[in-house]
């Protein structure tokens, strides 16, 4: 299941204003963006996230065609997160996005901004499981708006296709048996003969359990398990 997030934050409706030059103050509020979710994810024992090029151009070009087009949504250019990551040469496994807008006619500063977007999503499930999902390693952020009223945010989190987990199992007992896989956005069983060895590749946390055994096993980083007269074992490096 993909997991997409939107906040909407409405202080005042203005009257249309001429477009003018971006606010000084967003590569500060989009650099606090990054720094605060950190902040977030270490209060929860999580990595904290790098900050990808392709990621942030890709959020970038998103908040700008919102704020240019007064358009808003995941969707809104006709294309998904991860279509607008790949067309920013992210070559992904996992993406998740996080939007939000404020619209507000009184004095705007970075520190409102900052607490607005951060905090919402904070206090939003939905964009709080993005934050906090445990198998994200990077994330880009861009904030923008073309009258310095309405303000649009775009918080993308991502991970490689290099981070990819790399399963490998070996069925060293006797007889054939059933390896069941389950993500969070698949279930799959696969029968696996005696001295045959299977190589699948994995975006998310992954566990793995045996038809017929009650015991399970849990993948969040690449690993080598065997299958033998106990069940599945983890083959140490």
């Amino acid at each position: 299941m993909r997991i997409l997030a939107t906040l909407i934050i409405v202080f005042c409706i203005p009257f249309p204003l001429l477009a003018q030059s971006p606010s000084p103050m967003i590569e500060s509020v989009s650099n606090a963006i990054v720094e605060q979710t950190n902040d977030f994810r270490k209060e929860h024992e999580l990595a904290a996230l790098a900050t990808n090029d392709a990621l942030t151009k890709a959020a970038t070009d998103f908040a700008k065609y919102m704020a240019r087009t007064d358009k808003y949504g995941h969707r809104a250019d006709g294309r998904t997160p991860a279509q607008r990551a790949k067309a920013a040469g992210y070559k992904y496994c996992v993406v998740r996005e996080n939007i939000a807008y404020r619209t507000n006619t009184g004095e705007v500063t970075a520190e409102s901004l900052i607490d607005v977007f951060v905090q919402g999503w904070i206090d939003s499930p939905p964009h709080r499981e993005n934050m906090l999902a445990d198998y994200v390693a990077e994330t880009g952020v861009a904030i923008a708006t073309t009258d310095d009223v309405n303000y649009y945010a775009v918080q993308l989190f991502g991970r490689p296709k290099s981070k990819s987990l790399k399963i490998e199992v070996r069925n060293e007992s006797k007889e054939a048996n059933v390896l069941v896989i389950e993500t969070d956005e698949s279930s799959d069983e696969m029968e696996i003969p005696p001295r045959v060895l299977l190589k699948t590749s994995r975006c998310f946390p992954t566990t793995l359990h045996l038809i017929g055994r009650s015991e399970s096993m849990t993948i969040d980083e690449s690993a080598d398990i065997v299958i033998d007269a106990t069940g599945l074992r983890r083959v140490e490096p």
